[in-house]
């Protein structure tokens, strides 16, 4: 029992690459229906953790250690709260990088602003103060009062999101990274949206100044194609936090007549 227990996430891990490749499949034999302009690609918040882990352990995928930092999300333009889809890049373990020698690219400070820039203005524009207008605005109203009052939590929040970034900058430095849980709802598939969200976290990633060949993803074989088109290409020097799941996964493509492979963004 032990053991099983210390084999879930795993068992989980490659059940998710057998979802995900079989879905990546299926969206392989139609064309794209919608363009980008459709869908509002956006980093994910904290209140995006429960349904997207509800909804990956529901469809068999790995539900485990979802943070929402990690995630970019698909979502309506006229509603942030309305999720598309999701997916995301975590750390695997460590790469041969010296972390002591690492240095962001130029830019890559400007991206993380404006990521959380863009998480502060969702919360103003949900926010139910409204901007004081009139008599309203005068500095001892109770309209005014209430508006700087959440004016000031979305500045400290910032603050505190911008000090958290640039610690996970340092932290996160020295990692291999793999792509995963790539996931559309099932009214949204065959639009292109996997295809745009897995573009903008590996655009996001190398704007952090990380290296292209710092991400892998597991997938089958019979998906490599979507993913060669999409940067990736077959590796056979597969990272050790890798290895396991690669051994222990190929017994399971078994029994549906394929195989899993390692693949390495270029």
């Amino acid at each position: 029992v032990v053991k099983m227990v210390q084999l879930l996430p795993t068992l989980l891990l490659v059940l998710s690459v057998l979802q995900l490749s079989y879905k990546t499949t299926q969206a392989l034999t139609f064309p794209s229906l919608s363009s980008s302009s459709n869908i509002r690609i956006r980093q994910g918040f904290k209140s995006d953790e429960i349904q997207i882990a509800t909804t990956m352990a529901r469809s068999l995928m790995n539900p485990l250690n979802i943070n929402s930092k990690r995630f970019l999300v698909a979502v309506n333009p006229q509603n942030s709260n309305e999720l598309y889809g999701w997916a995301q890049l975590r750390p695997i373990g460590p790469s041969t990088v010296n972390p002591n020698s690492y240095d962001a690219s130029p830019g890559s400070g400007n991206a993380e602003q404006d990521v959380i820039n863009d998480e502060i203005w969702d919360d103003f524009e949900n926010d139910p103060v409204d901007v004081p207008v009139g008599f309203a605005s005068l500095p001892w109203t109770k309209e005014y009062k209430e508006f700087a009052k959440a004016a000031t939590k979305r500045r400290e929040k910032r603050e505190a999101l911008m000090a958290s970034v640039e610690r996970e900058t340092q932290e996160e430095s020295n990692q291999l990274w793999e792509l995963a849980s790539v996931y559309v709802l099932p009214q949204y598939r065959q639009k292109g949206i996997g295809s745009d969200l897995v573009r903008n976290v590996l655009a996001r990633h190398v704007l952090r100044g990380r290296k292209k060949s710092d991400v892998y993803i597991l997938t089958l074989e019979s998906t490599r194609g979507w993913y060669e088109n999409l940067g990736f290409q077959v590796t056979e020097q597969i990272p050790e936090a890798m290895k396991f799941e690669v051994v222990a996964g190929n017994i399971l493509t078994k029994f549906v007549g394929d195989q899993l492979i390692c693949m390495q963004y270029r």
